[in-house]
């Protein structure tokens, strides 16, 4: 069985970053996004079985509605995948 464990992203971190003009989003968001991006690519081409998520997605506990969305899409490609 393949398990691959991740934690600790805190989504909203958005510290020395810039507005993105084609976005509108912080570039920051946009960064952790992109690693949470490659841990979902990482799992789907590796066959992982488990993915392992440990905590702390978001900076607060109320996080934006976008970070909310954006972090539940990542998380629909590996159930839509059965990992």
């Amino acid at each position: 069985m393949k398990i691959l464990h991740f934690a600790d992203l805190h989504l909203g971190v958005e510290s020395y970053g810039h507005i993105d003009p084609a976005t509108g989003l912080s570039s920051r968001l946009l960064d952790f996004l992109f690693a949470l991006d490659q841990v979902v690519d990482y799992a789907l081409e590796n066959k992982v079985d488990l993915v392992l998520f440990c905590g702390d997605a978001y900076k607060t506990r109320e996080p934006t509605q976008t970070q909310q969305r954006e972090f539940a899409k990542r998380i629909n490609r590996l159930s839509t995948n059965n990992v």
